[in-house]
């Protein structure tokens, strides 16, 4: 199955920035796999986020839950995505006020198994636009091989 993520410019407001933060995360993801990757690639997502703000909470490279801030955030994202590809099926976004919430079925294929999840994540926006909290919600479906 290939990504299945829409264009951003189908949506507004909060919700295209949701999903422009997904494709940018892919696109890095992408990156991060090549010679001469710099700290400036991460400027598009950067632009989305209040960094100084920013926490996330969920489960990332274990299966325990923790909350992390943006330089740790990356520092994961800059493991995983060394490692792992990603795609994902958009099954639904919601918005409300300054939540967007994304519900996925996401894919993540790491020396030739593909693990595959259901996921929601919870986009909490500041009052100017900048994403300043994700709540991961994972829901292991199951593993084949690629």
């Amino acid at each position: 199955m290939a990504n299945e993520m829409p264009n951003p410019n189908s949506y507004q407001g909060l919700s295209k920035k949701v999903l422009q933060y997904s494709e940018a995360f892919r696109s890095l993801a992408q990156k991060l796999k090549q010679p001469g990757f710099s700290d400036s690639e991460w400027a598009e997502i950067e632009a989305l986020v209040d960094v100084a703000h920013f926490e996330r909470e969920g489960v990332f490279l274990t299966q325990t839950s923790e909350v992390i801030d943006w330089p740790k955030y990356k520092h994961y994202v800059t493991q995983y995505a060394g490692a792992t590809e990603w795609e994902g099926t958009l099954r639904r976004i919601t918005e409300k006020d300054n939540v967007v919430f994304l519900e996925l079925q996401e894919r993540n294929t790491r020396a030739g198994v593909v693990d595959i999840s259901n996921t929601v994540t919870i986009y909490d926006f500041n009052d100017a636009g900048k994403l300043r909290h994700l709540s991961v919600y994972v829901s292991h479906v199951g593993k084949k091989g690629a």
